[in-house]
């Protein structure tokens, strides 16, 4: 509940070696979280909110003890990271144009102006084809 995370994800985070295997409660069989343990899930969960990969994410908290080398490492996998989500940040800009747009073309059709919307179109082809990219990307099609 700390981490933010739901039970089966720390399952799996435990189960493909994100985290180390959790102590468990002698009594109960449950998993009894450390401190440390909580930390580093809390870590976890502000990563995966980023939408890091699990092996960066993995790496990530290898790195933690590894010192000065360490840092380096820290600092390449947080660079790779903030130029995906910079990558994200400009595919999502650019479907926030095109919805811009084509609500601007359809309330010149709405209107009766089919020059104006016509205008719109040509004027906006790069953003069409843009956002068609994209999709295409997205689907491997």
């Amino acid at each position: 509940m700390l981490s933010g995370l739901p039970e089966s994800t720390l399952r799996y985070y435990e189960q493909i070696g994100i985290i180390d295997p959790i102590a468990r409660d002698p009594s109960s069989g449950h998993r009894a979280y450390s401190d440390n343990d909580i930390q580093s899930l809390v870590t976890i969960s502000c990563l995966a909110a980023t939408g890091m990969p699990l092996e960066s994410m993995r790496e990530y908290l290898k790195n933690r003890f590894e010192g000065v080398e360490g840092a380096r490492r820290q600092m390449e996998l947080l660079d790779a990271q903030s130029i995906r989500l910079a990558a994200k940040a400009e595919a999502l800009r650019m479907q926030q144009a095109y919805v811009a747009f084509k609500t601007l073309y359809w309330r010149a059709i709405a209107e009766g102006h089919e020059d104006e919307a016509g205008r719109l179109l040509e004027e906006n082809k790069d953003i069409i084809e843009t956002v068609k990219r994209q999709q295409h990307a997205k689907t491997g099609s």
